[in-house]
């Protein structure tokens, strides 16, 4: 999988429509970073889209209706043009994968969060007649590919993924089966990413994970990536979500006295509450 562009694909268009989270924002940033490489650029208008990406979130009420419908919208935009390749991604993606497939022939391609790093080829692959369903669980390789394209973000805040997955098994979420295990990414890959953020002009970083403040990496925690990111010049605030309370440990708390940039806030999500 190089890096090098496909200067054939020049004029060739792609929209992203994102559902849900953070994490899918930076998703489709990143995705966007990614088609990049072989020529897509982005458009705002779907109507002049080579290639629709559908950015899925599973924890929505009838998250799966609600991409049938938007595939339905998308099939009336083109009824009288070139079709596009049609993309679902994200957590619908991994959770329905085949049968998605099976329900809607107009879906050219199936791809779970952690196989992005694989999308350009399976673009470049697809013929009239194949439908792909790539829902492999392999962030490692993910964070890896990411690492050597350039986040072009240009915003004054920016998201940034350190962590991803979850270990916890909830009853009543479906992350660790849509996102996997929790996998943290290298310490240094993450601070490498904050400097270019910072070089681009961001002001602001959050930092993303289902369990963010779970992060470890060759024991580095998320109260070092903060204390790192402290360092650098041209960031003036961080921020972090989602955090877990098992896993709000003393060096975060501490990190809180001793910080002039980490925001004074903590996100704490609530599922439910029972007078009982």
């Amino acid at each position: 999988m190089g890096l090098k562009k496909n200067h054939n694909k020049m004029s060739q268009k792609i929209f992203i429509k994102t559902f849900g989270c953070q994490m899918n924002e930076y998703d489709s940033k990143r995705l966007y970073d990614v088609v990049n490489e072989i020529g897509y650029e982005k458009t705002n208008r779907c109507e002049d889209a080579d290639c629709y990406i559908l950015n899925t979130c599973h924890i929505r009420d009838k998250a799966s209706e609600k991409v049938y419908h938007e595939i339905g919208r998308v099939k009336k935009i083109f009824r009288l043009k070139k079709k596009p390749i049609v993309i679902v991604a994200g957590c619908v993606a991994q959770a329905e994968n085949q049968e998605m497939l099976r329900r809607e022939p107009y879906i050219d391609l199936i791809i779970g969060p952690q196989a992005y790093h694989k999308i350009n080829d399976h673009i470049l692959n697809l013929s009239k007649n194949q439908k792909v369903e790539d829902t492999d669980f392999d962030a490692v390789s993910k964070f890896e590919y990411l690492s050597r394209i350039k986040n072009k973000v240009g915003k004054a805040t920016s998201f940034l993924t350190i962590q991803e997955g979850c270990d916890k098994f909830c009853h009543f979420c479906v992350v660790p089966y849509t996102r996997g295990p929790e996998y943290s990414r290298p310490f240094d890959q993450i601070i490498a990413e904050a400097n270019i953020l910072a070089d681009q002009g961001s002001k602001e970083i959050i930092l993303l994970g289902q369990n963010v403040n779970a992060y470890s990496d060759k024991n580095r925690r998320l109260s070092n990536i903060i204390n790192e990111i402290e360092k650098i010049k041209n960031i003036d605030r961080i921020r972090y979500t989602t955090s877990h309370p098992k896993d709000m440990t003393d060096d975060l708390i501490e990190v809180y006295k001793e910080s002039k940039k980490l925001m004074p806030l903590i996100h704490l999500p609530v599922q439910s509450g029972s007078d009982k």
